[in-house]
């Protein structure tokens, strides 16, 4: 029995995207690929684990008994990867963003002049000074930070602040700024935002959305928040999978940071994969995979891997050349073959190059609008019925036995 573990990218939580819906899609590809029968879903709920559920969906062929196709059951992530950032209020996430793009702001530069394999460094630029100013920008907005500030400096309580950290740190030449300068800066960056949200189309729920993705992401990579509770949910659920469906053999589809925790999984830092994993899991799809923007930015995140059984996985990886996040591990930004995977692996993924849209590099426009960003959210329509990337995918699963 061929199973499908779907874990969609961080961002898709937002807008509601569903298992059922890739379970339709690949339905509907099905159907065109065959003349004369009919298929049908059916979806149920079932916990895996105490206060774990997944969505489970079969795809079915109609006046046959309702013939098993291929299941799915999805991975929610979302609130484990989440819940301490949704927690925080408005001023501290922002103030967590601030910082820690500022912290990273290093790196981006450096990768302005060496990019390394990754081609978009300057839009990448680009998203990360939008963070810092729009960042800026609710903290320098918030009527209570000017109050607090106003308040302050009247009664003197800045200035008896560093003169206090002056004695303290033993540091003589901490600068005040003036009450004038921060109204000053507060009036630019207020400026430049009101600006970026008129000629960005539905900013503020694009910025939103990349911003809480970047600091979860950040935290899962760089200091392995939730990481253990993430992996080992994983595995309760591939437990579980194994347990109840007789004769499975598991692959992983996965969208955007899905295919992080799925590569995790099979290609586990510094530890022995599970014997779930090399006994059941047969495959993975990568969609829209943020790989080399990852090899970028968090140098040290993919080294040191076991790389024994995923070598042995039949790896799938669906990309754009228009999506500034998707990788096609080539060392250009050509269509074709891959020519890498994880290090020191010699499993390279089977590139399916799937395009919608054609972007012009050189455009100004396309770039200040932020386009190849929104393209990662192209490789299927909010509606199930519209044409995808599975139509691709279905050829390639009917080709290697994967369905």
């Amino acid at each position: 029995m061929k199973v499908g573990i779907y874990i969609s990218g961080l961002g898709q939580s937002f807008i509601n995207e569903s298992v059922e819906k890739y379970a339709e899609r690949l339905k509907n590809e099905i159907s065109f690929h065959t003349n004369g029968i009919q298929y049908e879903i059916k979806s149920e709920k079932i916990s895996y684990a105490p206060d774990r559920f997944s969505t489970v969906v079969s795809i079915c062929e109609k006046n046959k008994q309702n013939k098993l196709i291929y299941k799915f059951y999805d991975f929610k992530y979302h609130e484990i990867l989440t819940e301490k950032f949704n927690n925080y209020s408005l001023i501290r996430k922002n103030l967590w963003l601030f910082l820690l793009v500022i912290r990273k702001f290093p790196i981006i530069i450096k990768r302005l002049f060496k990019s390394e394999s990754y081609n978009h460094p300057f839009q990448t630029f680009y998203i990360f000074l939008i963070f810092i100013i729009i960042a800026s920008a609710v903290l320098l907005m918030l009527p209570a930070t000017f109050t607090v500030i106003n308040s302050s400096y009247e009664k003197g309580t800045i200035g008896e602040m560093v003169t206090l950290l002056k004695s303290k740190t033993g540091i003589q030449d901490i600068p005040l700024i003036s009450k004038m300068q921060i109204k000053n800066l507060s009036r630019i960056i207020v400026s430049v935002t009101a600006l970026l949200l008129l000629i960005i189309p539905n900013a503020n729920v694009l910025i939103t959305n990349l911003a809480t993705e970047f600091i979860c992401a950040n935290d899962y990579m760089q200091y392995g928040v939730q990481k253990q509770l993430l992996q080992g949910n994983l595995e309760l659920l591939v437990d579980y999978i194994s347990e109840n469906e007789k004769n499975c053999k598991i692959h992983f589809h996965t969208y955007s940071f899905g295919s992080i925790l799925a590569l995790d999984y099979i290609y586990p830092y510094g530890n022995k994969v599970s014997a779930n994993a090399e006994v059941y899991c047969e495959a993975i799809i990568t969609i829209g995979t943020p790989f080399e923007f990852i090899n970028s930015y968090y140098p040290q995140f993919y080294l040191n891997r076991t790389t024994s059984f995923g070598d042995t996985v039949l790896w799938l990886n669906i990309y754009s050349i228009a999506d500034a996040l998707a990788t096609n591990f080539r060392n250009d930004s050509k269509i074709g073959d891959a020519q890498f995977g994880i290090e020191r692996s010699s499993n390279k993924p089977v590139n399916i190059n799937y395009e919608v849209v054609t972007l012009n590099k050189k455009s100004v426009v396309d770039f200040l609008m932020l386009y190849s960003v929104k393209v990662h959210g192209m490789y299927w329509d909010n509606k199930a019925e519209g044409l995808s990337c599975l139509g691709l995918l279905y050829k390639e699963m009917k080709n290697k036995s994967l369905i």
